[in-house]
Protein backbone atom coordinates (compact mmCIF):
# COMPACT_ATOMS: atom_id res chain seq x y z
CA UNK A 1 0.00 0.00 0.00
CA UNK A 2 1.38 3.39 -0.94
CA UNK A 3 0.66 6.75 0.64
CA UNK A 4 0.65 10.29 -0.62
CA UNK A 5 2.15 13.07 1.47
CA UNK A 6 1.00 16.62 0.81
CA UNK A 7 2.67 19.43 2.68
CA UNK A 8 0.64 22.63 2.69
CA UNK A 9 1.28 25.69 4.84
CA UNK A 10 3.49 23.79 7.26
CA UNK A 11 1.03 20.95 7.77
CA UNK A 12 1.69 17.40 6.66
CA UNK A 13 -1.20 15.34 5.34
CA UNK A 14 -0.90 11.65 4.53
CA UNK A 15 -3.51 9.47 2.91
CA UNK A 16 -3.36 5.96 1.46
CA UNK A 17 -3.76 5.90 -2.32
CA UNK A 18 -3.84 3.27 -5.02
CA UNK A 19 -2.71 5.44 -7.98
CA UNK A 20 0.20 7.57 -6.81
CA UNK A 21 0.78 9.30 -10.17
CA UNK A 22 -2.86 10.33 -10.43
CA UNK A 23 -3.04 11.72 -6.91
CA UNK A 24 0.26 13.55 -7.35
CA UNK A 25 -1.14 15.21 -10.46
CA UNK A 26 -4.38 16.19 -8.72
CA UNK A 27 -2.54 17.57 -5.68
CA UNK A 28 -0.14 19.57 -7.86
CA UNK A 29 -2.99 20.87 -10.00
CA UNK A 30 -5.02 21.98 -6.97
CA UNK A 31 -2.07 23.77 -5.39
CA UNK A 32 -1.57 25.72 -8.64
CA UNK A 33 -5.20 26.85 -8.95
CA UNK A 34 -6.10 30.42 -8.05
CA UNK A 35 -8.43 29.17 -5.31
CA UNK A 36 -5.58 27.44 -3.48
CA UNK A 37 -3.29 30.43 -3.96
CA UNK A 38 -5.86 32.91 -2.65
CA UNK A 39 -7.36 30.83 0.15
CA UNK A 40 -4.76 31.61 2.81
CA UNK A 41 -4.46 35.40 2.23
CA UNK A 42 -8.24 35.76 2.06
CA UNK A 43 -8.60 33.80 5.29
CA UNK A 44 -6.02 35.98 7.03
CA UNK A 45 -7.79 39.12 5.80
CA UNK A 46 -11.21 37.89 6.94
CA UNK A 47 -9.85 36.95 10.37
CA UNK A 48 -8.25 40.37 10.82
CA UNK A 49 -11.41 42.08 9.58
CA UNK A 50 -13.59 40.11 12.00
CA UNK A 51 -11.33 40.95 14.95
CA UNK A 52 -11.66 44.66 14.04
CA UNK A 53 -15.46 44.68 14.01
CA UNK A 54 -17.26 46.30 16.96
CA UNK A 55 -19.10 43.04 17.72
CA UNK A 56 -15.86 41.10 18.03
CA UNK A 57 -14.27 43.79 20.19
CA UNK A 58 -17.33 43.80 22.48
CA UNK A 59 -17.33 40.01 22.77
CA UNK A 60 -13.64 39.99 23.69
CA UNK A 61 -14.20 42.70 26.32
CA UNK A 62 -17.11 40.75 27.83
CA UNK A 63 -15.11 37.52 27.98
CA UNK A 64 -12.31 39.07 30.06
Amino acid sequence: MSTISIQHAGHRHEAPVSHNAVTDFVASWYEATPAALLLRPVGVFLKAWFHATPMSIALRMMSH
